[in-house]
């Protein structure tokens, strides 16, 4: 059970680079839009200019934590350059925030990478990875670090590596088992750099894996295949990575890390739902039907990390849900912060929930059509917002 003396459970809010600012120029993002492989989005919510209204909306709202990314791109337009007032610019949305008593988490990947870095391989290539990477992670630590809070590195490597080098639904649009494994294993030797530098600095660092129930469509050998193999790869590549220090990935040869064993200060997870697996791969949503996302499914994403990586302290890295229907937003906040009281008090360790979205901005697979944020886009708040900053 966790004590009253322990440190107090941070509620927090998720933004993002390209959902608040939109695509920067020379990101492999901003080349997906103009290819018209996804929506164009512009200026994102508008935080270019609102980030000093933004940081007074979430403190009059009682909302006491939040999450930013840092965009590689801005920082870094050209290979070996780094842009000083880019980075300047980067404090002063980070100060605001601490001005108006809101501590900054910074997350420094989410979706979109520099162009020139993907040219140059990108996280499968160990040179581009093991060269410009931790000059990213430095500066920003350097310029920074003194008013970020936690560190959230790199959010969702699994669905990030899967979506654009497995599936071909985000940049580089590829569909190469090959270059997937080899991208995935990148990710996760980019987090122990990142790792190897950020650590000790007084701010907790923290994954963001991203966890997902699987189930098989059917009792057919072919759909109970497809599930194995992609709950390996959503839960054992990583657990086998915090744990035993060791990546093992399909289609590679494994290789030991000693260092990955009990890296991150806390190890964090997002939550988006559960998959039911066909034989050929495909996935839907699960359980058929129901609203989503699958609210009891949290519930034993969370346990089952504890399980697996046992005595280690979590964080809800990102969770929440797209939709029309503030009700249900309320609800599905209401519910998963039962569910983390009912896990605190059966011993997991549990320290804290970043609700997915603030504002409402520009999303990767739906552009600006579904609100998942506790505020509209004119920053208005809806109820959701009350509930989260009171439902604990």
């Amino acid at each position: 059970m966790i004590n009253a003396d322990d440190p107090p459970f941070i509620v927090g809010t998720t933004s993002t680079a390209l959902g608040m600012f939109g695509a920067s120029p020379g990101s492999d993002w901003a080349s997906w839009e103009h290819s018209r492989r996804a929506a164009l989005s512009g200026d994102g919510a508008g935080g270019l200019t609102r980030y000093g209204e933004d940081a007074a909306l979430l403190a009059e709202h009682g909302i006491g934590h939040h999450r930013v990314v840092i965009d590689w791109t801005t920082v870094a337009p050209r290979a070996g350059r780094l842009d000083a007032g880019a980075l300047e610019r980067e404090r002063e949305r980070l100060q605001v925030l601490v001005d108006n008593g809101v501590r900054p988490w910074v997350a420094l990947h989410h979706v979109a990478l520099p162009g020139w870095f993907v040219d140059l391989g990108g996280f499968a290539d160990d040179r581009a990875r093991g060269t410009h990477w931790p000059r990213f992670v430095d500066e920003v630590a350097q310029t920074l670090g003194d008013l970020v809070t936690g560190w959230f590195p790199i959010l969702e490597p699994t669905g990030w590596a899967m979506a654009g080098h497995l599936h071909g639904r985000r940049p580089p649009g590829r569909t190469d088992p090959e270059a997937f494994a080899k991208t995935l294993r990148g990710v996760w030797l980019a987090w122990l750099d990142a790792w190897r530098q950020l650590r000790g600095g007084g701010a907790p660092v923290a994954t963001a894996i991203d966890l997902v129930p699987v189930r098989a469509s059917d009792e057919t050998i072919p759909a109970g295949k497809s599930a194995r193999w992609l709950d390996r790869m959503i839960w054992q590549v990583a657990v086998s990575a915090l744990r035993d220090g060791i990546i093992e990935i399909p289609g590679l040869a494994t290789i030991e890390v000693p260092e990955l064993r009990d890296s991150a200060d806390l190890v964090g997870f997002t939550y988006a739902g559960a998959f039911t697996v066909a034989g050929d791969g495909s996935t839907t949503p699960y359980p058929a039907g129901a609203r989503q996302p699958w609210i009891d499914g949290f519930a034993d994403t969370l346990h089952r990390l504890a399980e697996e990586l046992p005595g280690r302290p979590l964080i809800v890295a990102s969770h929440g849900v797209g939709t029309d229907d503030d009700d249900h937003r309320c609800e599905v906040i209401r519910t998963t912060f039962d569910q983390l009281r009912a896990a605190r008090h059966d011993g997991i360790d549990v320290r804290g929930y970043f609700h997915r979205c603030a504002i409402d901005g520009y999303e990767p697979d739906t552009g600006v059509r579904l609100p998942w944020g506790v505020f509209d886009r004119d920053r208005d708040g809806r109820e959701s917002a009350q509930v989260l900053a009171t439902a604990w």
